[in-house]
């Protein structure tokens, strides 16, 4: 049996770890990580061994050659171009003619492939997947398997709401040879993204095996950190380097510790390092080749690689130093940073947790460190959540944030690219749009300034003014002191979450360009932006018809921008507009009114009152709005989140309509509308609550209904919806524990989101949150109590399951 290694990645979430180093060359125990799936490929008999190569390969072969000086024979295969994973090992086919076992260079794992293969061999599958069991299943792909271990489902990468199980891939495959032939060279082809689901689909044998034993993808600094832990502990079945001299103590050769030196374990201290007096070296500390600690300083739960120099009084607490750094006198740095190669910290430098120093930077005597110094990773969270960013003003979105956030998104967009910025009537929300306007700006994208708007209305300005995307900030009214961020793209449309990621990345390492000086463009201002909009709503609605009934309307917004607007309008279609304070109950039995409503401050909300008071429930306003869609679409189509009612099903059968239903993302719900809308007309009731309330009155007009009347006619529905607690490591085991056991029934079980099941009277959904450590329930059923009935149901499932 032969196998392969994929050496190919360049470890750009390791950074500045890898900026100028292959991942599989990041040592783990001073030894580049590669070596240990190298032995443990020869451990179980496989001495044949291919590598795939791509990102600084050299470096790699000059390493380990020829592999006779680790007992086996290397083959190095170069892709000139990136082909993916599947790609990197079709092109070692010729030496591939016999089943091979795949894994990867830059993991950690001691798993038994003797067991593995007999597995593979036994279920005689074309490609068997080795599978383990995680807390937070995020960052790998998602496996589901059948009782007898043939895989069903997958999905890379999956965010919470699309966990379905918490059985990852781990990368490590046993294949026969035919599994490339289902793909051509010089192809780029993954093998979770594109082969695996290929034979899937031709339902080709393919298994999962679940190993118990430990595996450790090194994908960032934390878990950089945690397989040196887990081998100091044991928990890898691999030998600590050197010899013991106490405790758990490891040394190399040569290595010189003083006496009053103080030394814990479990560590590690590598060839020639120098161990002054009075230093203190921590548990769980790793310590290269050719250092030298100096007097008192202090090591703790760190990890420093080769030719580092601490001087007097040093802290390092939960970090990771490369190589050949100066580091002066009383210089601390704590958890999570990291100090690239050749740096010099003067003294009294202070890193603070998890600032990224990048590769030959010079930190000046007694500076704070307070962010990244020209690349790396500062903040350890996603940006992106479900509709935007979010955060406190001036405290986690200050100006240096919005300048680089700007920067990134210019980035990714590339020079000469036009983008339109805008911001709510906030002082705050105007600071961080200049920020934004700025990173904008130096990496050469043009900006039109559009001044105050609501997110609405930028949404129909960016395609109509032909732009390339667009930016809007707000106040957060929900959370007192938070401020948000909207982006939109060429279509009107939200940002798609692959291009958040590439946007996400490139704002984490700070890489992106900075144009020439005389390349930096003009910011253009349009004026009367709202003026023209309110023109266009007056445009999509038939207001003679509105106009001859004589509708009158209160309207209670926190925003100045959304009532001048809404007054523009309602004047032009000839209704009798009254204006309410922001948060004042609505006065409606003291006047009658046609009907009242509450438009949040970024004009896409509406909440509304009939014209007897009632409040009409969240669920109903989706269903009303749905109604108006299919009014008003000509093909009679409407699109829903997944968790819209069912009487919505009922209102398209009616006008002989179509259904769409898309993931509960803004992202998914508006890049359906768009596909088969474009922008304006329908696309406006999806994105703007003032467009729903002028399509409300021409509905209401045209048919001479009252509000209380025309809600009467949409089928009765019961839904409830309940968040139930789950921490963020328990939501991969609870999904794969529902799913199981929803499966062994009759109920029909839907995964397009979350797990849905159907029930004769019912359904149910639970949908685990991207954003909060939460599960949520929604259900539907023929009566309000079954329907608390379901939900009172899972949410005992839930916690059941929690508890396995």
């Amino acid at each position: 049996m032969k196998g392969i290694i994929m050496a190919g990645g360049s470890g750009s979430r390791l950074r500045p770890l890898t900026c100028d180093l292959p991942k599989p060359m990041v040592p783990v125990m001073a030894r580049p990580v590669m070596t240990y799936s190298i032995e443990l490929l020869k451990k179980y008999g496989i001495e044949d061994i291919g590598i795939t190569l791509q990102y600084l390969p050299q470096v790699i072969e000059d390493y380990f050659q020829d592999g006779s000086a680790f007992g086996v024979k290397l083959h190095y295969f170069v892709e000139e171009t990136p082909l993916g994973t599947a790609g990197s090992v079709k092109n070692a086919e010729n030496f591939l003619d016999e089943t091979f076992i795949v894994i990867s260079g830059d993991a950690l794992t001691d798993i038994n492939i003797t067991n593995a293969i007999n597995f593979h061999k036994e279920k005689r599958a074309l490609a068997t997947l080795v599978l383990k069991r995680v807390e937070v299943p995020l960052e790998y792909g998602v496996v589901i398997t059948d009782e007898n271990g043939a895989v069903t489902r997958f999905l890379e990468k999956p965010n919470w709401s699309e966990v379905f199980s918490d059985t990852v891939n781990t990368g490590i495959y046993i294949l026969e040879p035919e599994v490339l032939s289902y793909f051509k060279s010089g192809q780029k082809f993954d093998f979770s993204q594109d082969l695996f689901p290929l034979l899937l689909e031709k339902g080709r044998p393919m298994y999962g095996y679940i190993t118990e034993e430990y595996w450790c993808d090194i994908g960032n600094l934390q878990t950089y950190l945690q397989a040196h832990y887990d081998m100091l502990s044991g928990k890898v079945r691999f030998p600590v380097p050197g010899h013991k001299i106490g405790e758990n103590i490891w040394v190399g050769e040569n290595v010189d510790i003083h006496p009053e030196a103080k030394v814990e374990g479990p560590c590690y201290i590598g060839d020639y390092t120098r161990i002054r007096e009075g230093a203190y070296i921590g548990p769980f500390s790793v310590i290269g080749r050719y250092n030298d600690i100096g007097l008192h300083a202090s090591i703790k739960r760190s990890v420093l690689w080769d030719y580092n120099t601490l001087s007097r009084c040093v802290e390092v607490r939960g970090a990771a130093v490369c190589n050949k750094v100066d580091i002066r006198e009383r210089v601390s740095i704590y958890e999570g940073a990291v100090i690239g190669n050749g740096c010099t910290l003067k003294p009294r430098v202070n890193v603070k947790p998890d600032v990224k120093i990048w590769p030959e930077k010079v930190i000046e005597h007694g500076t704070t460190v307070q962010s990244n110094v020209i690349w790396g990773t500062r903040f350890t969270k996603t940006l992106f959540g479900k509709n935007g960013i979010t955060g406190k003003l001036n405290v986690d979105l200050d100006p240096r944030f919005a300048v680089r956030l700007g920067a990134a998104v210019g980035a990714e967009l590339k020079p000469n690219k036009r983008v339109a910025v805008s911001c709510d009537e906030n002082n705050g929300s105007a600071m961080l749009k200049h920020g934004i306007i700025s990173g904008l700006l130096s990496s050469g994208v043009e900006v039109l300034d559009l001044g105050s708007l609501t997110t609405s209305v930028l949404r129909y300005m960016v395609p109509y003014l032909g732009l390339d995307g667009g930016i809007h900030v707000f106040e957060d009214k929900n959370v007192d002191g938070n401020a948000g961020i909207h982006f939109i793209d060429k279509n009107g449309g939200n940002f798609s979450p692959a291009f958040e990621r590439q946007v996400e990345n490139a704002f984490v390492r700070e890489d992106f360009q900075r144009v020439a000086a005389d390349k930096i463009l003009q910011v253009q201002s349009l004026f009367n932006v709202p003026l023209f909009y309110a023109k266009a709503l007056t445009k999509s609605v038939n207001a003679d018809v509105i106009r001859e009934y004589g509708f009158k309307v209160l309207l209670s917004t926190p925003s100045r921008l959304v009532a001048s607007i809404a007054e523009t309008v309602f004047s032009d279609v000839g209704c009798e507009l009254h204006t309410a304070e922001s948060g004042v109950p609505f006065g409606l039995e003291k006047e009658q009114y046609s009907l009242a409503c509450y438009v949040d401050g970024n004009g896409e909300e509406l909440e509304l009152y009939d014209e007897k008071g009632k409040r009409l429930s969240r669920e109903m306003c989706q269903a009303l709005k749905s109604f108006l869609c299919l009014k008003a679409n000509e093909k009679k189509e409407v699109v829903v989140p997944y968790t819209a009612p069912t009487a919505v099903e009922t209102m398209a059968q009616a006008f002989q309509g179509k259904v769409i239903r898309t993931r509960t993302s803004r992202y998914a719900l508006m890049n359906e509308v768009i596909k088969r809308e474009g922008n304006g007309g329908v696309f406006l009731l999806y994105a703007d609550a003032l467009a729903v309330l002028l399509k409300l009155l021409e509905v209401l007009a045209g048919e001479h209904k009252t509000l209380s009347e025309l809600v009467s006619a949409i089928p009765r529905f019961y839904m409830k919806e309940k968040v139930i607690e789950c921490p963020w490591g328990e939501k991969g085991k609870v999904m794969r524990w529902l799913i199981q056991e929803e499966t062994k029934g009759n109920n029909v079980v839907e995964l397009f989101e979350g797990v849905k099941v159907h029930h004769k009277d019912g359904w149910a959904l639970v949908l685990p949150d991207s954003e909060e450590a939460v599960c949520r329930i929604y259900s539907e059923g023929v009566s309000e109590e079954y329907a608390e009935e379901l939900t009172r149901f899972y949410e005992d499932k839930i916690n059941w399951a929690k508890k396995q």
